[in-house]
């Protein structure tokens, strides 16, 4: 293993994560606050820059990436980033708790926006705005941000980018590596400014607007007020936000097909079909279900269409209290908490591709028991699925059932008064969305252990399980 690359990437990672503690310096600067929350940013700021410059100091030798080192890589900065990004909430007391702040950085990063803050109006303007920036960095993720930044853009990357970009299949939407970076990260900053300053239009102050921007666009879920949206008490807020975390919710390298004019192929991806048909039968049945809790037919269509899109992309935003809603609803939103959004977009969960993909193998093996001498192959779209492609799925499926039965046995032996609480609990931190289901409490209901555990379980999530458990392979740090 190239150990000497994998210490001058994560150097020159924390450098970068310490660039971007400056933004939040700013806004404590902006809004004049104390001067103990200014020196918890720049005390951590110092330490990155030591630590980055210490560890990028000598370059290695051996630039070259191989599978085993792109995965480390990926693991150890999203941990490391959430670590680190932590430290300004210890410094200035607002979050006394390493371990909580960590779970709450985790939760920024990861996109997660599940919260151990009963009353996020104790955060000073600065770090309210840093946990939802986080949002916005992890969203497209921690590396390709990166990439589209570094000078280097060697082929050896590709093994970085593959390893974090989520999806059974890693594609480029250009010849190079970096321009993809680039190209990706563009189109994702330019929406969400887009986004920011329609909120704005629709009456929102302009940092509510940012940062509801920054949790909608990396769909997180993390909000300036408790009530999350339900604060703004306006539907044309509502119908914006839904809207527009659905649209990050879509693959961004079907908007480069827009930017090329080939409008054909994205109205034919198979995947985009499935995902909005899934949010449209979701939204009538919440809808067909909910319509007795509130006066009008136009705010029960508002609040299922917003809820679910909210869950469907892991977004978590909030607007109603789900726990006055019938059964049968909540266990829509449960379903869709597991499937998530599309492959390659900001949204987690299991993805849609994925669930396409398993579902159209099952077909094929229920018509081999009929006619057995049939060869047929596995088409989404006009793409036909190889058989390593179909194993992989089925072997993600595989590995992502066990390691959240395992994840609720642990969080049961914490929480044993409500299952429907440690089931969603698990559900909405493995599958990066945010709120916990049948109760209005946060997670600061847990033990440290059980957040500490959660805290990787958003990140293994994020990363599609692989990166986290190679981490913790003894195998992994060999030299072969």
């Amino acid at each position: 293993m190239n150990k000497a690359m994998v210490r001058y990437l994560l150097s020159k990672l924390l450098m970068i994560e310490a660039a971007l503690l400056l933004v939040p310096l700013i806004v404590s600067f902006i809004y004049q606050e104390d001067w103990a929350i200014k020196l918890s940013l720049v005390k951590t700021i110092v330490l990155l820059l030591f630590l980055g410059g210490l560890g990028s100091f000598f370059k290695p030798r051996n630039h070259h990436i191989y599978t085993k080192e792109g995965l480390l890589i990926v693991a150890l900065c999203w941990v490391l980033w959430s670590l680190f990004g932590a430290l300004p909430f210890v410094f200035s007391g607002q979050i006394p708790s390493l371990i909580d702040a960590f779970f709450e950085v985790s939760s920024g990063f990861t996109t997660t926006g599940a919260t151990i803050l009963p009353d996020v109006s104790v955060l000073s303007h600065s770090l309210l705005f840093w946990r939802s920036f986080a949002h916005l960095i992890g969203g497209m993720g921690v590396l390709v941000f990166a990439l589209a930044m570094m000078t280097n853009s060697k082929n050896s990357h590709h093994e970085v980018m593959r390893a974090e970009v989520p999806g059974p299949v890693f594609g480029k939407v250009v010849a190079k590596l970096k321009d993809t970076a680039q190209i990706l990260y563009i189109i994702y900053l330019a929406m969400f400014i887009i986004f920011a300053v329609i909120l704005w239009l629709c009456g929102m102050p302009i940092f509510d607007s940012i940062v509801t921007a920054m949790g909608g666009a990396g769909t997180g879920g993390f909000a300036v007020y408790n009530d999350s949206i339900a604060h703004y008490q306006s539907p044309l807020i509502t119908y914006v936000v839904s809207i527009g975390t659905l649209l990050f919710g879509i693959n961004f390298n079907l908007y480069y097909l827009i930017l090329i004019r080939k409008f054909r192929l994205f109205f034919k991806d198979a995947e985009l079909r499935l995902y909005l048909g899934v949010i449209l039968l979701s939204t009538v049945l919440v809808t067909l279900n909910i319509v007795q809790l509130y006066p009008s037919l136009s705010q029960s269509i508002r609040y299922a269409f917003f809820q679910v899109v909210t869950i469907i992309t892991t977004t978590g935003f909030g607007i109603t209290d789900l726990t006055t809603w019938p059964l049968f609803p909540q266990f829509i939103l449960l379903l869709l908490m597991f499937l998530g959004g599309s492959a390659g977009s900001t949204a987690g969960g299991f993805k849609v591709i994925r669930a396409l993909i398993i579902s159209k193998i099952v077909k094929n093996e229920v018509l081999k028991t009929l006619y057995p001498r049939r060869i047929m192959s596995l088409h989404v779209g006009q793409d036909i699925i190889d058989k390593e492609t179909q194993h992989s799925v089925l072997k993600y499926l595989a590995i992502y059932v066990i390691l959240f039965i395992g994840l609720v046995f642990c969080l049961t032996i914490d929480h044993q008064k409500d299952f429907m609480v440690v089931l969603s609990a698990a559900a909405s931190t493995f599958n990066n969305i945010g709120p916990i289901l049948g109760t209005s409490e946060t997670f600061a209901i847990f033990n440290p252990f059980s957040k500490l555990l959660m805290s990787f379980a958003m990140i293994a999530g994020r990363l599609e399980i692989y990166p986290m458990l190679l981490l913790f392979l003894k195998r992994t740090w060999s030299n072969y």
